[in-house]
């Protein structure tokens, strides 16, 4: 194990979950700083990690929402409570299901979206942009329903533009049907959990050695990421009940900026 994949499974742990676009930042650390990002085993093992993070981070949720599917459309126990769980648990699955479409044809069709440094660099300023003025909307006494979740869930497919960033649109749709900041990222962290694991079989389907992501050096990898990763959600979550996203929306159009005019 290198020490560029250590520092990998790092920036994987705690840019994963944050609204800036790690997939433009690992393309600049491969192209232009010589990190090596290693290949599908990795990639896998990495993306494994964060999921991992995601399902320690909210074992609580994902318990209730299980319990809340099994005891209302299994058990049919409609006097039980808890109904707000399983109502999250189906508009998470709802409004995952545009993403999962859009990304299985990107990948049947075109084999991967674009790596183009002037994409990335438009896209970061203007989904910086959008993040901004989103933001600025008032927060409003809401809640997720199924039609504001497909609304995030469509906003997510634009994260298949090099340099949106996933998070970066779920966040964006949130905030502009007022969703408060805390709810808004704990609900595209949830809506990660899906897609990541969507994305992650497709790649599975491709790895050479599927045996090759749980080595003891990929084992380290996916241990680093997932601590760093809850770490992160944890932080994200309380920078967001104090502060705003402008920074985030700030960073990204310095960095689009920065794209354009170095690279």
């Amino acid at each position: 194990m290198t020490n560029d994949l250590v520092f990998l499974s790092v920036f994987q742990g705690i840019a994963e979950f944050l609204p800036i676009s790690s997939s433009a930042h690992l393309v600049v650390l491969e192209n232009f700083f010589g990190t090596k990002t290693g290949g599908f085993e990795t990639h896998v093992a990495l993306h494994f990690g964060s999921l991992l993070a995601l399902f320690i981070y909210f074992l609580k949720d994902i318990f209730l929402m299980c319990f809340g599917i099994w005891v209302y459309d299994i058990k049919r126990l409609k006097k039980h409570p808890g109904k707000q769980y399983r109502n999250l648990a189906w508009i998470l699955i709802f409004s995952s299901v545009p993403a999962l479409i859009v990304g299985f044809l990107i990948k049947k069709i075109f084999g991967s979206t674009s790596e183009s440094i002037f994409v990335m660099g438009i896209a970061s300023i203007v989904f910086g942009l959008f993040l901004i003025i989103a933001d600025s909307n008032p927060v409003k006494d809401r809640f997720v329903t199924y039609k504001r979740g497909l609304f995030i869930g469509i906003a997510q497919c634009f994260a298949f533009i090099p340099g949106a960033s996933r998070s970066g649109m779920c966040l964006t749709a949130a905030r502009f049907l007022g969703l408060n900041r805390v709810e808004a990222t704990r609900f595209s962290f949830l809506m990660a959990i899906p897609t990541i694991l969507g994305a992650s079989a497709l790649v599975m389907i491709d790895t050479p050695n599927p045996k090759e992501i749980f080595t003891a050096s990929q084992l380290i990898l996916i241990g680093i990421t997932t601590g760093l990763g809850i770490l992160t959600i944890q932080t994200l979550l309380w920078f967001l009940s104090r502060f705003s996203f402008c920074f985030f929306g700030i960073y990204r159009i310095i960095f689009g900026i920065l794209l354009l005019l170095f690279f």
